[in-house]
Parts: structure tokens; sequence; C-alpha cells
């Protein structure tokens, strides 16, 4: 197969690309944000893409997302008022103009946190899930009544009109009538509920006892409740709540495309603080004929480089070269632009902005400057290194048992068969020092312990967060992603670290 044409490049002198790969090494390294306080999003920030419409919704009430996919930057965008209004520019359909929003649980403490030691002192560990139920209505009436104007109410009397379903109700029904004379609509966010508990029982207790909540907060249509949920949390199979199978349904996934991720860097090159990279930026679209944008047309989504693949790819040929490798053959290896989406995804297919913009920032801190680009092929290599290191470090923030269980494969030869990875997990009797790990530092192993024991157990738990997979002809396989910082071995692919 022949390549395609490559694009016309545009006049550029060395300087500007020096110009622009320090713009993209200066994007910060750390994209992570909070919902409230210090890393609450910046309204520089916002990349909005058309499909995270539903997922801000107010009347979406389950957004589902793994860790960097940004669902703590949306909590935070609706949580303030000047980025709720940038997201009401970008998706103007959704009336979040009118909308009033509160915090019913963020993780970290604020003067709009709710956290887990405050969870902890109202839930016991011997709950009900009466008293769960009791927490969570609480934090609804006492967010809604301070959004409603009311003087601020006690947690301790929030809990109790939460457990007393009449007083509630004529509580509730009061502020849905106050809402509604003010023409709009109070939304209750809950973000980080992957830290609510450390065992498998009490998470459970707790997110059934919220799910309920949300599913009876149907009778309201002027205060709604939006969930930021992980996958594996609403997934869990042993979660027993009757019309869970709808909420599910319903659930909106917050997924980026490759063209989301191209845009979002893009954006973030148009709107460099840095003057020089954002002058020379300006001078490549000129010469592609692409128009420059500015921070409304990049919200709105009328810049092409914010939906357009085509214009997309040109852009990357300039700053890369069009393939991975050199020479007439150098097509073979694949094009810039597509090799960092296909090599960073996980065993869904998803790839976040977190990983793909590390990848670009640690491809641009590789190396001297080329003379005729901005980041090479092998700072793209480079950059999935740096990016699985990274996301596997992020994953070991959530899943404390990660690095334990992926330290064994190590050298293994990818694809392999289901009895070579069991029984490297079983020389180094990983199942027994995981248990006792779990349990001495006390936090959520894989799988619950009690129930299931096996490597095939250790296998589904991977699979279940798109850490593993199985092909269709049973053996098993890792996404570059993973498989390179947990020095796994493929043929023909990038070299782990």
């Amino acid at each position: 197969m022949n390549p395609s044409p490559t694009c016309e490049v545009p006049t550029m002198l060395q300087t500007d690309f020096k110009a622009l790969r320090e713009a993209i090494a200066a994007i910060p390294a750390d994209v992570s944000n909070d919902a409230v306080g210090q890393y609450a999003p910046r309204l520089q920030d916002i990349f909005a893409p058309e499909t995270h419409a539903a997922a801000l919704a107010p009347g979406t009430p389950i957004v589902v997302g793994p860790r960097g996919a940004g669902k703590s930057f949306w909590s935070g965008v609706l949580g303030q008022d000047e980025t709720r209004a940038a997201a009401a520019k970008a998706y103007p359909q959704l009336g979040l103009d009118r909308v009033q929003v509160g915090f019913g649980f963020t993780g970290v403490g604020a003067s709009e946190g709710v956290t887990p030691e405050m969870l902890n002192s109202f839930v016991g560990a011997d709950a009900t899930s009466q008293d769960a139920k009791g927490f969570w209505w609480a934090t609804i009436l006492r967010a809604a009544s301070k959004g409603a104007g009311h003087a601020p109410m006690s947690f301790k009397e929030a809990v109790r009109i939460g457990l007393d379903w009449e007083e509630r109700n004529l509580v509730l029904g009061k502020l849905e009538v106050h809402f509604q004379d003010q023409n709009s609509t109070f939304l209750l966010v809950y973000d980080a509920l992957d830290t609510v508990a450390m065992t498998w029982p009490r998470r459970r207790l707790l997110t059934e006892a919220l799910l309920e909540v949300v599913w009876a907060m149907r009778a309201y249509r002027h205060i709604k409740v939006k969930l930021f949920l992980r996958p594996d949390q609403i997934d869990d199979d042993a979660l027993r709540f009757v019309e869970l199978p709808k909420l599910r349904t319903g659930a909106v996934r917050l997924q980026w495309s490759g063209v989301d991720l191209y845009g979002l860097l893009y954006a973030r090159l148009s709107l460099s603080p840095l003057d020089p990279a954002k002058v020379a930026f300006n001078q490549l679209l000129e010469g592609l004929n692409i128009s420059a944008a500015d921070q409304n047309s990049i919200l709105a989504r009328q810049w092409t480089l914010a939906h357009d693949a085509k214009n997309q790819s040109r852009v990357m040929e300039v700053l890369a070269g069009a393939y991975m490798g050199d020479g007439p053959s150098g097509y073979k290896k694949g094009k810039t632009y597509e090799w960092p989406v296909a090599h960073l995804a996980d065993a869904f297919a998803e790839v976040t902005p977190r990983s793909f913009l590390g990848l670009m920032i640690a491809a641009a801190k590789y190396g001297a400057v080329p003379n005729d680009r901005v980041i090479t092929p092998e700072g793209i290599r480079h950059g999935l290194r740096a990016a699985s290191k990274t996301r596997v470090d992020q994953l070991h923030q959530e899943f404390l048992w990660i690095k334990g269980v992926l330290a064994p494969l190590a050298g293994l030869l990818l694809p392999q068969s289901e009895d070579e990875v069991f029984n490297a997990w079983r020389k180094t009797k990983t199942l027994a020092q995981l248990t006792a790990d779990a349990k001495a530092s006390k936090y959520l192993p894989p799988f619950e312990i009690a129930k299931s024991n096996s490597e095939r157990d250790l296998f589904l738990a991977l699979q279940k967060i798109g850490v593993m997979f199985s092909r269709k002809d049973g053996r098993l396989d890792m996404p570059d992603l993973f498989r390179v910082a947990a020095r796994l071995l493929k043929k023909g692919g990038t070299a782990p670290v």
C-alpha cells in the first residue's frame, strides 16, 4: 500500500519550532483536577467536546468515566459560576445559565467539600442501609436549603430530617416550589465517590444507598442530582438495588475521541500564555489556510481544529512529520497523527486526556530541538513510556494492589496463554501477598477475598478496569498503555522503560 500524500509544509524557522515545543512542554504535567479547592478547573482550561453535552445535562443523574477522563474537571466546572457560564456557552441547549450548583460529596475538604471523614462520623462501621440513606438525604437537604438562601443547616439536623420521610418530603417540597418560582434548577454534584469506603461490604452499602436516593429524586423537576462515578463502582455485580439496571442504562460515559484529544491540544497551543508560541502557531495555521481561534470559537466548537480530523492531521504533520519512520518505508510505522491515540488506548479502546497530554508533554521534552519539526517519532515513543509510567502510578493511587499484581508479569512476551500468566502469579504467591497486604494496609482488594480467591479472579479484576483483555484465541494481552510501564514485552511493540 502506498502512503497517502503529505501536505505542503508552511515555511517555519527553527525558532518557531522551538517556541511551539516550549509551549507543549509548559502544559502542566499534572493535569488532574479536584471539584473544589486549589485544583478546581480554570476558565482557560475548558475544552468542550460535543459528546460531553449529555454528561453535563442537569437531567443526567449518572456520569461514568475512568481516572483521567474528566469527572472531577466537569464537576468543578459546574460548581463555579465563571466556568459554568462558559459551559453554558459551549452547550446552550442545556440551560446551564439557569442552574445553581451545590456539592453532595467531593472527597476533599473545602468550604463546599464533604469528605469521607464527615461521612464516617455519621455512618458508623455497623450502620444499616437506612443510616446510609439518611446521610445521603442529608447532603441533599443541606445543600439545597443553602442554595435557596436559607440559614445554614447543621449536618446533624439534616440527617434527622433525612431519616423522617414525612418531614423530608415536606422540606424538599417547599424547596422544589422555591426553585420553580425562581425558574431555576438546583443541581447537586457528587464527585470522588470511589473514596467513600475501603472495604467491599461498606462500599456496596454506601453505593446502593446513594443510588436509591438518586432514584427517589426523580420525583423532583427543579432539584437534580448528578453522580460522577468510576465504571467499576456502578458495574459491581454484587449491587442489589432493584432499579440499578435502569440507572445503568441511563448513565452517560465520558469518552474522548482522537479528534477531541487533538482539539484539546491545539486549543492549548492557540491559547498559550507564551506569546512566541501563540504567534508561531498562528503562522503555522495561516500557512495551511486554517483560521486562528479565540476562546469563544473554541468553546462553541466553531474552530475547524476542534472537530476536523483532516486539518488536525495536517497540523500534526508539521509538528511531528507525517510518519513514525523515516525513508520510503517510513509510512509502515504508522502516521504520527494516529499512533499516539492507538497506543494510549486501554482495553476498552478509551484514551484519557491526561494520558494524551502526558505523552505530548514528554515528547516535547525529549532530546534536542530538531531543525524541521517540534517533536520527533522517537520523542513520541518516549512519550508513550512516560505516559505509561504515569498511568500505572495513577492507577496505584486508586487500586493499591495494582503494582504488586503487575510486577510478577514483567518479562512475559504478549499475547500469552492463561496458564503462563496465572503461573507467573502462582510462582510469586501473588494472591497470598495481596491478601496479607490489603488486610495490613486496610485498602480495598481487587475482589472480595472471602468469596473469590483465584488467579482467574485476579485477571477478571484487571479486565474490569481495562488493564488486561482476552483475545479471540483465548490468549491474554495488555494494552501498551500499561504494558510498557509493567515491563512486559511484545514483538514489534515499544520497548519497556
